[in-house]
């Protein structure tokens, strides 16, 4: 397939802490790409790296001419008075073309922003929960036309219906995407490729063709391989280090390669081995001291917002064994009940009580 945008050996630094270097791939068309990794690798990086808002400390990105790229960031940015039209009209230079205007009207209508279900043209953005702020910006960058759309956690803030909408959305879509996320599920469904960035990783990046279970599979397989490699450098490197000890006379030629070589398999056992070290962390949940029985108590609480009711006559019970699952769709409170129950905003009615010095994170 033709390649829409390359990297060739790109590094990229915050201060004095390198994210990547030596970084290489390519995005072709039609194809849907995860992009996973460890915290602080770099992901959101790449990202405004590949969408022009920042530039490589090394290295080039290729892109291909005229292509058109849409950035769906994980906290997307309006401005201060902006509402869902003005918002999704800042994708085209010309507000007024009739073409685009059949396309803003396209995107409100699918992701029922024409007022529907209480959003519409003309409703603030910063009204909005965090689900409603997402799909507008989807919207934004949708309406652009991309040929690439780049999405930096897409699922956050959304409730179950829309990341299903979003998936077949990206499933069927003419166009190419990159997408960071964290949702294992959603990456089975969507992507045709993953990537991995991960400074653990020989090449810093690992492209695995497929779905997410396939890239599970070739993980483990490199896992395999790379723990073969440390065994059999662990063997060479004693039978080297055997070698010197006997004192050899360094004169010859085939000598000075032998402990130079010597040197170099210490190296590459020291870049193996750290590659193989499992990282873990360690979360101890039991506290010493005596637990209570209730956390939190909430008793016939209810909460509005604007003079529209998000919720009344609710009873909540939080316990130490408690794992509560909270969804509903966008604008239904879920947000406001946490800070509720956390004593961040009153109730308008009902009360809410907590154990004795909780803590909260």
């Amino acid at each position: 397939m033709p390649i829409l945008i390359a990297a060739q050996k790109i590094a990229k630094s915050y201060g004095a802490r390198p994210l990547f270097r030596d970084l290489s791939f390519a995005l072709e068309e039609g194809e849907h790409v995860g992009l996973i990794g460890p915290n602080g690798a770099g992901k959101s990086t790449l990202l405004s790296l590949l969408a022009g808002r920042e530039r490589p400390d090394a290295g080039e990105i290729s892109v291909r001419r005229g292509l058109r790229v849409g950035w769906l960031e994980q906290v997307p940015a309006f401005a201060p008075e902006a509402t869902v039209e003005s918002a999704i009209l800042e994708a085209h230079p010309d507000p007024e073309d009739w073409e685009f205007q059949a396309t803003l009207q396209e995107w409100l209508s699918k992701l029922s922003l024409d007022g529907r279900e209480g959003v519409g043209p003309a409703t603030r953005v910063s009204e909005l929960s965090g689900g409603w702020k997402k799909r507008v910006a989807l919207a934004r960058e949708l309406a652009k036309r991309p040929d690439l759309l780049l999405l930096d956690e897409p699922t956050n803030h959304l409730d179950v219906e829309s990341i299903l909408w979003l998936e077949g959305l990206l499933a069927k879509a003419p166009f190419a995407s990159l997408t960071i996320t964290h949702d294992r599920l959603f990456l089975q469904r969507v992507a045709t490729r993953i990537l991995e960035l991960d400074p653990a990783l020989p090449e810093g990046i690992l492209s695995v063709p497929g779905d997410y279970a396939g890239y599970l599979e070739a993980k483990e397989q490199l896992r395999a391989a790379q723990e073969r490699r440390e065994l059999v450098l662990k063997n060479t490197l004693r039978r080297e280090t055997e070698w010197l000890r006997r004192g050899p006379k360094a004169r010859g030629t085939k000598q000075q390669a032998r402990i130079q070589r010597a040197g170099e398999i210490a190296e590459e056992l020291e870049q193996v081995s750290a590659r193989n070290r499992i990282r873990g962390v360690a979360i101890d949940f039991a506290a010493e001291e005596k637990r209570p029985k209730k956390l939190i108590e909430a008793q016939g609480v209810a909460k509005s917002l604007g003079g529209r009711p998000l919720f009344s006559g609710l009873d909540l019970l939080v316990t130490p064994q408690s794992r509560i699952g909270l969804i509903g769709p966008n604008g239904c409170g879920k947000s406001t009940l946490l800070r509720v129950l956390l004593g961040q905003e009153p109730p308008d009615a009902g009360t809410v009580r907590h154990a004795e010095a909780l803590r909260v994170a």
